[in-house]
């Protein structure tokens, strides 16, 4: 029986748009954030695209914490199809 297998990267980045290092509190949410986004634009079709969300500051990061606080992040994501290899 013949199969067909295609194997794909991809690549994501996201920068914190206050120029400020990425806490570590909010890595996860941006992990999951960018998973969303760039699975439901690859099921549209696309192979890159931007990201962008907004993030809690959270308590670890600034004590009392305004509810409608956060962190601006911006990103970019792209999807490379492998080479095969036999």
């Amino acid at each position: 029986m013949k199969q067909m297998q295609q194997s794909f990267k991809i690549d994501y980045w996201w920068e914190c748009c206050q120029e400020i290092e990425i806490p570590k509190a909010h890595e996860v949410p941006l992990i999951k954030d960018a998973e969303e986004r760039i699975f439901s634009e690859i099921k549209k079709g696309y192979i890159g695209g931007e990201l962008h969300t907004n993030v809690r500051y959270g308590t670890d990061i600034v004590p009392e914490e305004d509810e409608n606080d956060g962190l601006e992040y911006s990103g970019w994501w792209s999807k490379t199809k492998l080479e095969e290899t036999d």
